[in-house]
Formats: structure tokens, C-alpha cells, sequence
């Protein structure tokens, strides 16, 4: 049995569910890329670190990067040429928790940010609403996205925020904004 090194993340994604417009989510093959596959393709495409580099920030040798990036890149191919979602998930992994969450208070608009491994916010700091979402989601419902599309999960409900065209429908869990 291989002892497999936990990578170093910064980040934990804002959004950990992507999937093809206009189907449902129970009717797709779901792709997994891991938190530290992820991280990779952050670190090597998104900003551009070199290799040798982005292995030592994860705490990982450059051969280990070099497969998970492999990985990585292959599965995010996978879906998007053959329109599979992909669901961001799992991995061995140390939350590093460099990075911040926004959020956002329905009742006063006030916008705020927490260091991501911090518990969510029961209420607004200014105003005490109970109704925050977070600003970018989760993929685990109360969320706020900024594309003006949103939907979110709670208590057994759907609902819709800010929707300028379309409907929100509910089939046994999948939720879809139809235009």
C-alpha cells in the first residue's frame, strides 16, 4: 500500500458542481476532480507558476504534480467534450486557508469576507439577517451568483434569487433554470 502525501491547497473552489446548460444533473455522468487536482490546474494554467515551484507550494515532488495535472487536465477535457459534469471533491488534502469567502446579506445588500476555513455566518454582521448567501456558492444551496442565474436549496424548497428570464423546476433533487 502506497502512504500518499496530503497536498497543500490554498483554496477550496467556490463552486464544486459544473455541468452542461439546460440538463439535469441526474442525467449526467458526473466526472470527480479532486481538491488537489484541482488546485493544480490553478497553480499551473490559471497563474501561470512554474511546475518546480507549484510541486513545492503543494508540498509534493514535481513527478506527483505532473500526474495530478495530467489527471486533471484530462478529466476537465473528458466532460467538456463529451458534456459530462464534473464534481469538485475529495483527495487527500491540507486546507492551507489562504484564501477568503464572500458573502452577502439579502436584507441590507452588505458584502463581507471570512477566511474560507471559517464556519458560515449564521446572520449579518450589520444588520443580523438570518438570510446570507454566499456570494459565487458552495454547491451546498444559499448562495449568490453574480451572472444574475441562481437557484438554492432550503428546507426541502427551491428557490430562485435574482432570475431575470426563465423558471426554476424541481425533479427529485435536480434543479435547472430553463430560459
Amino acid at each position: 500500500m502506497v502512504n500518499r502525501v496530503k497536498r497543500r491547497v490554498s483554496c477550496l473552489p467556490k463552486a464544486t458542481y459544473y455541468k452542461p446548460r439546460k440538463a439535469s444533473l441526474c442525467d449526467l455522468e458526473i466526472i470527480n476532480l479532486s481538491i488537489g487536482e484541482l488546485e493544480a490546474i490553478r497553480l499551473c494554467d490559471l497563474i501561470h507558476v512554474d511546475q518546480n515551484e507549484a510541486a513545492d507550494m503543494m508540498g509534493i515532488s514535481r513527478k506527483t504534480f505532473w500526474n495530478d495535472l495530467q489527471k486533471a487536465r484530462q478529466k476537465v477535457t473528458d466532460a467538456l467534450v463529451n458534456g459530462k459534469a464534473i464534481e469538485i471533491s475529495g483527495g487527500e488534502y491540507i486546507n492551507k486557508g489562504e484564501c477568503k469567502v464572500e458573502f452577502l446579506c439579502s436584507g441590507c445588500e452588505y458584502r463581507w469576507e471570512l477566511q474560507c476555513n471559517t464556519e458560515r455566518p449564521a446572520s449579518c454582521p450589520k444588520c443580523g439577517s438570518e438570510i446570507v448567501y454566499q456570494v459565487g456558492g458552495n454547491g451546498r444551496g444559499n448562495n449568490f451568483i453574480e451572472n444574475d442565474y441562481c437557484c438554492s436549496k432550503s428546507k426541502g424548497k427551491t428557490a430562485a434569487l435574482n432570475v431575470k428570464a426563465g423558471s426554476v423546476k424541481s425533479d427529485k433533487n435536480c434543479y435547472t433554470i430553463d430560459e
